[in-house]
């Protein structure tokens, strides 16, 4: 069976991932840490994140790992992540073509630094905590 062909194609619009007030601090100033907290308290970034930490995923796979996200908001958030360099997409062209997604060196990077905020939520948030 020949290799299916993969090729890189970037979305077709462009957006602009995150808005520039949530960028800034109060003097209207880039601020790298309001950018990160920006990023990564939109609503499914760091479920994505988690989920291609195990590696390259198709759409379907990744909707349904995530849960609950529907697929449009999935295919924005992903096309921003993409803007962003943080996850690379790529389509394999063989019938039906498919598209796959994972973590680039900086989604790698941003998995890391989401550890500590999981080691702290299994330390201090058990099922028993949250169902008081």
């Amino acid at each position: 069976m020949d290799e299916p062909i993969r090729r890189e194609v970037p979305f077709a619009e462009e957006t602009t991932p995150l808005e520039a007030k949530l960028t800034q601090n109060r003097d209207g100033e880039f601020c790298p840490v309001r950018t990160t907290l920006a990023l990564v308290g939109q609503k499914w970034v760091p479920h994505i994140v988690y989920e291609l930490i195990g590696g390259t995923r198709r759409f379907n796979e990744l909707a349904e790992r995530v849960g609950g996200c529907n697929s449009r908001t999935l295919r924005n958030r992903l096309k921003e992540l993409e803007q962003l360099g943080i996850v690379h997409r790529e389509i394999v062209e063989t019938m039906p073509p498919w598209v796959e997604y994972e973590l680039t060196a900086t989604g790698r990077e941003l998995a890391q630094a989401m550890q500590p905020l999981a080691s702290w939520g299994r330390a201090h948030l058990t099922a028993d905590a949250i169902e008081a």
